[in-house]
């Protein structure tokens, strides 16, 4: 009997029914698509027998001054650090960290929670609304490894070390009540959503995330976007660095004094999908 080939296209087609998507990939699990063929995802290798604590929604991969490989991972309770040579998880979370939330739960006006959670008469959250999840923003500064939780607010920073109980700890006279972290290109360490301010953007001095207060002495500043949107995290290319709020895009480019860092924004429509507001039932809990 001859053999007739399937040319099924590459990806998996779920913009309509089963019926519509007839001649393509509807499903599929564990695999991927190389050179227009489907090929299975490599196997998954336990590293470390400890076990984390919450729900795990960041995670940052680094190479210290020395070449050793460390890896991060920020639960909405616990901040952890592995090194890549022994794999053991040592647990790093700064003293007097604000535990988060470990799912996102939707408010849906009167009734949604337990009888007598509010007192008679007292106006029930909006039915529209959601209580995020709570997730880590986290970047490295040189070697060392920061990060903020959102829900925490605080920039912290941890100098590596496996020898002490060494801990992340707060930066000194960085902001709080921010949403994220990003560290740029030219050394500057931004803190976005800064002082509870969802467009606020404040950036410390170069090469030195201590010093946060402008003067004529330094290149510490800040800037309030102008967007309709909320700041959810940041990224560093090449020449610029974007920053992305819930409805759109802007870029931050070094233009060096006096005003240190020009913005504008690059697209609208485009903002990056709130992780905080995954529902464990809809989406996956890792960020």
């Amino acid at each position: 009997m001859a053999l007739i080939p399937l040319k099924i296209p590459p990806g998996v087609y779920r913009n309509g029914t089963e019926y519509q998507s007839a001649g393509r990939w509807f499903d599929a699990n564990l695999v991927r698509w190389f050179e227009n063929t489907l090929r299975p995802i490599g196997g998954w290798r336990k590293k470390t027998e400890t076990q984390m604590s919450g729900s795990c929604r960041g995670l940052l991969s680094w190479r210290d001054n020395s070449g050793t490989t460390w890896a991060a991972f920020g639960t909405n309770s616990k901040l952890y650090a592995m090194n890549g040579s022994t794999f053991v998880l040592k647990e790093i979370t700064p003293t007097g960290f604000s535990v988060g939330i470990a799912d996102s739960t939707s408010i849906t006006g009167y009734g949604y929670n337990t009888y007598g959670t509010f007192a008679y008469g007292i106006q029930r959250p909006a039915s529209d609304s959601l209580s995020p999840a709570t997730t880590w923003s986290l970047d490295t500064w040189g070697e060392y490894l920061v990060g903020c939780s959102n829900y925490d607010g605080k920039l912290y920073e941890w100098q590596l070390g496996f020898t002490t109980p060494t801990l992340a700890a707060v930066i000194t006279n960085a902001p709080t009540g921010c949403a994220a972290v990003l560290s740029t290109a030219e050394r500057f360490l931004f803190a976005l959503g800064a002082s509870i301010n969802p467009r606020l953007v404040k950036w410390s001095d170069q090469e030195n995330n201590t010093v946060w207060t402008a003067s004529a002495t330094n290149q510490a500043g800040d800037f309030e976007l102008n967007t309709s949107g909320s700041l959810k995290c940041g990224k560093r290319v090449r020449g610029i660095n974007l920053l992305f709020t819930d409805v759109d895009v802007h870029t931050a480019t070094y233009v060096g004094l006096p005003y240190v860092y020009a913005f504008e924004r690059a697209g609208s429509g485009c903002g990056v999908i709130p992780r905080s507001l995954w529902l464990p039932s809809t989406l996956p809990p890792c960020g």
